[in-house]
């Protein structure tokens, strides 16, 4: 009777620790998953900040000729015209697997 309890309060000891650990791992990969998210969000803001001030000081054909020095991002500039004013609209997206996409336009 006394081993048949020793094992039954094993197993339980055993499966409780387990689903602990089990949730632990869990929960450290979506953190890390969501840091990455955050790191790479922020880093297209940050190059749309740059993109919005290079367009409002620089010509046209700078604008046109104008590409990221960072792997990690394709940048799409479509220029727009209507009544002497043009409608930058920007998008810049993650190239890998991750879904990270930004869209803004400037007028000039």
């Amino acid at each position: 009777m006394k081993q048949s309890f020793a094992l039954f309060m094993t197993i339980i000891a055993l499966t409780s620790f387990s689903y602990l650990s089990l949730s632990i791992i869990e929960t450290n990969s979506i953190s890390s998953n969501i840091d990455t998210l955050k790191y790479l969000h922020l880093q297209a803001n940050i190059h749309i900040k740059y993109i919005k001030e290079y367009i409002t000081t620089h010509t046209k054909e700078e604008i046109e000729n104008l590409n990221l020095n960072d792997a990690r991002f394709n940048l799409i500039i479509t220029p727009k015209e209507d009544n002497n004013i043009t409608t930058y609209n920007i998008s810049i997206q993650t190239k890998d697997d991750t879904t990270i996409r930004i869209c803004s336009s400037v007028s000039k």
